[in-house]
Protein backbone atom coordinates (compact mmCIF):
# COMPACT_ATOMS: atom_id res chain seq x y z
CA UNK A 1 0.00 0.00 0.00
CA UNK A 2 2.96 2.88 0.85
CA UNK A 3 4.24 1.77 -2.84
CA UNK A 4 0.94 2.41 -4.46
CA UNK A 5 0.45 5.72 -2.28
CA UNK A 6 4.25 6.79 -3.46
CA UNK A 7 3.24 5.95 -7.15
CA UNK A 8 0.27 8.10 -6.83
CA UNK A 9 2.57 10.64 -5.58
CA UNK A 10 4.78 10.54 -8.39
CA UNK A 11 2.57 10.82 -10.56
CA UNK A 12 0.95 14.05 -9.60
CA UNK A 13 4.26 16.07 -8.77
CA UNK A 14 5.32 14.68 -12.41
CA UNK A 15 1.63 15.91 -13.48
CA UNK A 16 2.05 19.21 -11.42
CA UNK A 17 5.64 19.94 -13.44
CA UNK A 18 4.03 19.37 -16.74
CA UNK A 19 0.98 21.00 -16.62
CA UNK A 20 2.38 23.86 -15.08
CA UNK A 21 4.50 24.28 -18.18
CA UNK A 22 1.76 23.34 -20.87
CA UNK A 23 -1.04 24.34 -19.92
CA UNK A 24 -3.34 26.37 -17.34
CA UNK A 25 -5.94 24.16 -17.90
CA UNK A 26 -7.81 22.78 -14.62
CA UNK A 27 -9.14 19.48 -14.20
CA UNK A 28 -11.79 20.39 -11.05
CA UNK A 29 -13.99 23.15 -12.30
CA UNK A 30 -17.38 24.22 -11.51
CA UNK A 31 -18.77 21.84 -14.00
CA UNK A 32 -17.08 18.87 -12.62
CA UNK A 33 -19.09 15.64 -10.86
CA UNK A 34 -17.16 12.90 -9.03
CA UNK A 35 -18.40 9.39 -8.11
CA UNK A 36 -15.35 8.06 -5.73
CA UNK A 37 -14.91 4.26 -4.79
CA UNK A 38 -12.23 3.34 -2.21
CA UNK A 39 -10.73 1.16 0.32
CA UNK A 40 -9.25 1.80 3.50
CA UNK A 41 -6.60 0.93 5.75
CA UNK A 42 -6.19 1.48 9.45
CA UNK A 43 -8.94 1.38 12.26
CA UNK A 44 -9.03 4.51 14.61
CA UNK A 45 -11.81 3.18 16.94
CA UNK A 46 -10.18 -0.77 17.87
CA UNK A 47 -7.17 -1.41 18.97
CA UNK A 48 -6.96 -5.34 20.23
CA UNK A 49 -4.65 -7.76 22.26
CA UNK A 50 -2.81 -10.00 20.12
CA UNK A 51 -1.56 -11.74 22.72
CA UNK A 52 -1.87 -15.51 23.57
CA UNK A 53 -5.38 -17.19 23.25
CA UNK A 54 -6.42 -13.90 21.51
CA UNK A 55 -7.12 -13.37 17.58
CA UNK A 56 -8.37 -10.10 16.03
CA UNK A 57 -9.23 -8.46 12.65
CA UNK A 58 -10.25 -5.38 11.14
CA UNK A 59 -10.87 -5.36 8.13
CA UNK A 60 -10.56 -2.54 5.33
CA UNK A 61 -12.91 0.31 4.93
CA UNK A 62 -15.35 0.26 1.92
CA UNK A 63 -16.63 3.59 0.94
CA UNK A 64 -18.53 5.60 -1.62
CA UNK A 65 -18.87 9.32 -2.09
CA UNK A 66 -19.95 11.51 -3.98
CA UNK A 67 -18.75 15.27 -5.02
CA UNK A 68 -19.99 18.53 -7.08
CA UNK A 69 -18.55 21.66 -7.57
CA UNK A 70 -20.45 24.53 -5.68
CA UNK A 71 -22.19 26.10 -8.50
CA UNK A 72 -19.59 29.72 -7.73
CA UNK A 73 -16.14 30.19 -7.38
CA UNK A 74 -15.15 30.61 -3.55
CA UNK A 75 -12.15 32.73 -3.49
CA UNK A 76 -9.58 31.61 -5.33
CA UNK A 77 -10.51 27.85 -5.94
CA UNK A 78 -13.66 25.98 -5.77
CA UNK A 79 -15.74 24.10 -2.93
CA UNK A 80 -16.71 20.32 -3.78
CA UNK A 81 -19.71 19.49 -1.86
CA UNK A 82 -21.24 15.66 -1.50
CA UNK A 83 -22.38 13.10 0.69
CA UNK A 84 -20.06 9.69 1.62
CA UNK A 85 -20.64 6.04 2.77
CA UNK A 86 -18.71 3.63 4.58
CA UNK A 87 -18.63 0.61 6.06
CA UNK A 88 -15.70 -1.14 8.08
CA UNK A 89 -15.90 -4.59 10.43
CA UNK A 90 -13.52 -5.31 13.68
CA UNK A 91 -13.25 -8.14 15.86
CA UNK A 92 -11.47 -10.25 17.81
CA UNK A 93 -12.04 -13.36 19.52
CA UNK A 94 -10.59 -14.95 23.01
CA UNK A 95 -9.88 -18.92 23.85
CA UNK A 96 -9.96 -19.85 27.18
CA UNK A 97 -7.75 -22.85 26.26
CA UNK A 98 -4.46 -20.85 26.74
CA UNK A 99 -5.29 -19.93 30.69
CA UNK A 100 -8.02 -22.03 31.93
CA UNK A 101 -7.19 -25.35 29.54
CA UNK A 102 -10.79 -24.79 28.84
CA UNK A 103 -12.64 -25.08 25.53
CA UNK A 104 -14.92 -22.13 25.64
CA UNK A 105 -14.42 -19.11 23.78
CA UNK A 106 -15.80 -15.09 23.83
CA UNK A 107 -16.27 -13.20 20.50
CA UNK A 108 -16.94 -9.58 19.74
CA UNK A 109 -17.61 -8.02 16.34
CA UNK A 110 -18.26 -4.64 15.33
CA UNK A 111 -20.03 -3.37 12.15
CA UNK A 112 -19.48 0.29 11.34
CA UNK A 113 -21.64 2.04 8.71
CA UNK A 114 -20.70 5.86 8.70
CA UNK A 115 -23.13 8.20 6.81
CA UNK A 116 -21.89 11.73 6.25
CA UNK A 117 -21.59 14.69 4.43
CA UNK A 118 -18.26 15.83 2.81
CA UNK A 119 -17.47 19.32 1.62
CA UNK A 120 -13.53 19.66 -0.18
CA UNK A 121 -11.89 22.87 -1.51
CA UNK A 122 -9.47 22.29 -4.21
CA UNK A 123 -7.26 25.62 -4.86
CA UNK A 124 -6.67 26.94 -7.97
CA UNK A 125 -2.66 27.22 -7.05
CA UNK A 126 -2.72 22.64 -6.71
CA UNK A 127 -5.31 22.49 -9.57
CA UNK A 128 -3.81 21.67 -12.62
CA UNK A 129 -5.11 20.03 -16.14
CA UNK A 130 -4.24 16.07 -14.99
CA UNK A 131 -4.43 16.53 -10.93
CA UNK A 132 -5.28 18.38 -8.17
CA UNK A 133 -4.44 18.63 -4.13
CA UNK A 134 -6.91 19.88 -1.80
CA UNK A 135 -8.32 19.35 1.74
CA UNK A 136 -11.54 18.94 3.13
CA UNK A 137 -13.75 17.98 6.20
CA UNK A 138 -16.54 14.99 6.82
CA UNK A 139 -19.39 15.53 9.12
CA UNK A 140 -22.04 12.45 9.82
CA UNK A 141 -22.79 10.01 11.92
CA UNK A 142 -21.61 6.23 12.43
CA UNK A 143 -23.58 3.47 13.29
CA UNK A 144 -21.90 0.90 15.07
CA UNK A 145 -23.66 -2.65 16.00
CA UNK A 146 -22.06 -4.56 18.67
CA UNK A 147 -22.34 -8.09 19.15
CA UNK A 148 -21.01 -10.42 21.65
CA UNK A 149 -20.96 -13.85 22.34
CA UNK A 150 -19.79 -16.49 24.53
CA UNK A 151 -19.72 -20.27 25.01
CA UNK A 152 -18.80 -20.28 28.93
CA UNK A 153 -21.79 -21.73 30.30
CA UNK A 154 -21.69 -19.46 33.23
CA UNK A 155 -22.20 -16.20 31.11
CA UNK A 156 -25.17 -17.77 29.24
CA UNK A 157 -28.16 -16.30 29.44
CA UNK A 158 -26.56 -12.77 30.41
CA UNK A 159 -23.10 -11.99 28.67
CA UNK A 160 -24.67 -12.78 25.31
CA UNK A 161 -25.84 -9.14 23.78
CA UNK A 162 -26.27 -7.13 20.77
CA UNK A 163 -26.60 -3.50 20.73
CA UNK A 164 -26.54 -0.74 18.00
CA UNK A 165 -25.06 3.27 18.78
CA UNK A 166 -25.30 6.00 17.01
CA UNK A 167 -22.50 8.38 17.25
CA UNK A 168 -21.14 11.62 15.91
CA UNK A 169 -18.47 11.18 13.03
CA UNK A 170 -15.91 13.77 11.72
CA UNK A 171 -12.93 13.91 9.84
CA UNK A 172 -10.14 16.46 8.12
CA UNK A 173 -8.61 15.15 5.42
CA UNK A 174 -5.85 15.28 2.35
CA UNK A 175 -6.14 14.45 -0.62
CA UNK A 176 -4.87 14.33 -4.34
CA UNK A 177 -6.13 12.96 -7.74
CA UNK A 178 -4.72 11.98 -11.09
CA UNK A 179 -6.68 11.38 -13.66
CA UNK A 180 -5.25 9.41 -16.63
CA UNK A 181 -8.34 9.73 -18.99
CA UNK A 182 -10.67 12.75 -18.86
CA UNK A 183 -13.47 10.63 -16.43
CA UNK A 184 -11.29 8.16 -14.88
CA UNK A 185 -8.90 8.85 -11.63
CA UNK A 186 -7.06 7.39 -9.12
CA UNK A 187 -6.56 9.36 -5.60
CA UNK A 188 -5.09 8.76 -2.21
CA UNK A 189 -6.92 10.58 0.83
CA UNK A 190 -5.60 11.00 4.82
CA UNK A 191 -7.55 11.44 7.34
CA UNK A 192 -9.38 9.78 10.54
CA UNK A 193 -12.55 8.99 9.22
CA UNK A 194 -13.44 5.66 8.63
CA UNK A 195 -10.06 4.69 8.31
CA UNK A 196 -6.86 6.59 8.37
CA UNK A 197 -5.51 6.12 4.69
CA UNK A 198 -7.92 5.66 1.44
CA UNK A 199 -7.04 5.11 -1.96
CA UNK A 200 -9.38 4.44 -5.02
CA UNK A 201 -10.72 5.95 -8.35
CA UNK A 202 -13.11 8.32 -9.42
CA UNK A 203 -15.29 8.97 -12.14
CA UNK A 204 -16.60 12.29 -13.43
CA UNK A 205 -20.15 12.27 -14.39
Amino acid sequence: MKKVLLFLTGLILLSMVTNAQKSTAKCYDENTKILNLGIGLGNPYYSFNDGPGYTSHNSPALSLSYEQAWPKRLGPGYMGVGAYLGFQRASYEWNYTYYYGTNYNEKHSYNNIMIASRAAYHWDGLNFEKADIYGGVILGFRIEADNYTSSDPNYSGHANYSETHINLAYSLFAGARYYFTPKFSVFGELGYGISYLTVGVGFKL
